[in-house]
């Protein structure tokens, strides 16, 4: 998968938006955008947060793994690669982590591709035989495709939605593939403002408790916090 920040600079001023709109609330003067910016990120107050976006764009990233990225609504825009218009054929394609240490396996599931790219090329050779267009070919096509096929997006985020869903998507109970592509995000980020990546954290880091139903034991349950404060009133 490749990550890219496409807009650095504007990213960069994070801060300094935040401070100009925050400023409006008092009408007072932006003497010192980072700490105001950093003050309302602290204080919670995240709207002046809101005109900013980091928009990355990522490649090579298997189709199922988008589609759990766009489920992320609230503060995010994204744009995904059409498998109408893009023609797939020779497609990359995710091979599960499992299966790469089983050569039998493996080579049963890259021939299982392999076959898969020939039956699109039929059916792309064909609908195209009968005449129609070069997108009616490749959408009769796509039918073929696993999820597991190579795509792209473009996705942008508020701060306030990349905390959270850095706060899901890096817990080690997310997927290994998405937990990688969160972490490319982050990295991505971090790069362009290294200050920020105290805040690109899995929630239980913030929180110093799971919410999780179930915990992998990196923190304690939240339950088990909530009995310990219950037993230590007055």
């Amino acid at each position: 998968m490749n990550v890219e920040l496409i807009n650095i600079d504007e990213a960069k001023n994070v801060w300094k938006t935040w401070s100009e709109v925050a400023s409006v609330c008092y009408d007072s003067k932006v003497e010192n955008p980072e700490v105001i910016g950093r003050h309302c990120f602290l204080s919670g107050h995240f709207s002046g947060s809101r005109g900013v976006y980091f928009i990355f764009k990522i490649t090579d990233c298997p189709r199922f793994v988008i589609d759990q990225l766009v489920r992320h609504e609230t503060g995010v825009f994204k744009n995904v690669q059409s498998f109408r218009y893009v023609n797939k054929d020779n497609f990359g394609y995710q091979i599960p982590i499992e299966i790469k240490d089983n050569p039998e396996l493996l080579n049963k599931y890259n021939e299982h591709m392999t076959k898969t790219v020939e039956l699109y090329d039929e059916i792309d050779e064909y609908v195209k035989s009968k005449g129609r267009p070069k997108e009616r070919a490749n959408e009769q096509a796509r039918y073929v495709l696993p999820m597991s096929t190579y795509s792209a997006v473009c996705i942008g985020f508020t701060l306030e939605a990349l905390i959270h869903y850095m706060g899901l998507r890096l817990c080690t109970r997310t997927e290994e593939v998405h937990r990688e592509l969160a972490s490319k995000i982050r990295y991505a980020v971090c790069d362009a403002i290294p200050d920020i990546g105290g805040y690109l954290v899995p929630q239980c880091d913030r929180l110093l408790y799971c919410p999780e139903s179930k915990c992998c034991g990196r923190h304690p349950k939240k339950s088990d916090v909530e009995k310990l404060l219950h037993s230590t009133e007055v």
